[in-house]
């Protein structure tokens, strides 16, 4: 079974309703004059200028959240701004300076305990993580439902942890916690990276693999081929492994 469908990630299917988007908005625009709040919401979303089409991405989802949104009123503005190229983490993600930022991760082992790392903190471990989420419920400016969903999910995530024989139920766990997540648009997903085609004369069959991690990366015991690698090579090695 594919880790998406278990637990409540299963019922996850559709992550788009431009109608109930709109409902929230509104619910938002009426709850915030109340509260002295003027539009447009500035909402930070900064990238690093050394990946390779970050700020196009950027530009994809400022226009899709702008251009639903801001259908007949001026509720948001994404401000798209960049980073620097060195020491972007600690810069900008570590240093909570953003309102949307894309995580950018990747697994480093076979266990969904790998995919908290950038939400999960545990108490007072502060700077630790990505998200800082339990960091603003700890001080104080993240509160009532919001401060409820962040602490349900880290809550969720120390309970799953301890699940240890039982692969089902442990990512039966893990599952449900993300689900709070993404239920409360704590994290919103958006896509996954695709690799790049790239010519070489390397044969990468030969060498070490692992579906996480990076053993793919070691070059022991790959060959220098005299000349690039064809698809006919790559098929046939693939299927001889």
């Amino acid at each position: 079974m594919d880790y998406t469908q278990c637990g409540g990630l299963a019922d996850l299917t559709e992550f788009f309703d431009e109608a109930k988007a709109k409902e929230y908005r509104d619910a938002a625009i009426e709850e915030l004059t109340a509260q002295g709040v003027t539009f447009p919401i500035k909402v930070q979303l900064p990238y690093n200028p050394s990946s390779t089409d970050w700020d196009k991405q950027c530009q994809v989802l400022k226009q899709q959240l702008e251009g639903v949104l801001n259908d007949g009123t001026d509720f948001i503005d994404i401000i798209i701004t960049a980073g620097p190229s060195d020491s972007f983490l600690s810069a900008v993600r570590r240093n909570g300076k953003f309102e949307f930022l894309l995580c950018n991760w990747g697994a480093d082992y076979s266990d969904p305990e790998t995919e908290t790392d950038p939400f999960y903190q545990a108490k007072d471990s502060r700077g630790m993580r990505y998200a800082y989420l339990r960091t603003g419920v700890e001080d104080g400016f993240i509160t009532g439902e919001t401060a409820d969903a962040v602490m349900a999910y880290m809550n969720a995530i120390e309970a799953a942890k301890q699940i240890t024989d039982d692969i089902d139920a442990r990512y039966k766990a893990f599952a449900d916690a993300e689900t709070l997540l993404i239920t409360n648009a704590l994290v919103i997903p958006r896509g996954m990276s695709v690799p790049a085609y790239l010519a070489t004369r390397l044969n990468y069959w030969e060498g070490q693999y692992a579906s996480t991690g990076f053993s793919n990366k070691r070059l022991k015991g790959i060959h220098v081929l005299d000349h690039y690698v064809s698809m006919d090579e790559y098929e046939a090695n693939r299927d001889a492994r």
